[in-house]
């Protein structure tokens, strides 16, 4: 039997953040299209084949319901405080802890714990990565969103490192906690 994988998949800047601070993430369509004339697609294609449900925020999910639910039938569990929040493809809870008994007990077996930055951090702090692939973008916006909200220390472990078109860096990493 196949254990539950929650993993990472996250583009960022240089200084940290995954949004600008009107919470837009046009900023990537450059990177995006210096990976396309490459001929690649950042590994996304590969990374999301195996994915069966996504977890992220009500923000997030909000935005990604503007691009029309782009995850085919893969489930979605969204970390919120709103409890009329209603989709297709999702299933809501307050708590990280309580949207995790909910992906065990609909059998999932590999979880993209997609964001905003306070789902990856209660992710995070929940001890629920098993890996996670940061795709460091070189442009420093400033402010905005931050990739990750503060909280504990971790310590991760590099696995690899590698350049891609656009001057993208993806940094894989283990988590060790």
């Amino acid at each position: 039997m196949t254990a539950l994988k929650y993993v990472g998949y996250i583009a960022m800047s240089l200084d940290g953040f995954i949004a600008d601070v009107d919470g837009s993430v046009a900023w990537l369509d450059a990177f995006n299209e210096a990976l396309a004339a490459d001929g690649g697609d950042g590994s996304y294609g590969e990374f999301i084949a195996p994915i069966d449900a996504l977890i992220m925020g009500r923000t997030t999910y909000q935005q990604v319901l503007e691009w029309g639910w782009p995850y085919e039938e893969r489930a979605g569990y969204v970390l919120t405080r709103q409890a009329n929040l209603q989709g297709d493809h999702i299933a809501a809870a307050g708590d990280i802890k309580t949207l995790c008994i909910a992906i065990e007990n609909a059998g999932h077996k590999n979880v993209w714990v997609m964001g905003g930055g306070e789902t990856q951090r209660a992710a995070l702090d929940a001890g629920m990565f098993h890996t996670v692939s940061l795709f460091v973008m070189p442009t420093l916006l400033g402010r905005g969103l931050p990739c990750f909200a503060p909280g504990a220390q971790h310590k991760l472990t590099l696995t690899s490192a590698t350049q891609m078109a656009g001057g993208i860096m993806k940094l894989d990493y283990s988590i060790k906690d």
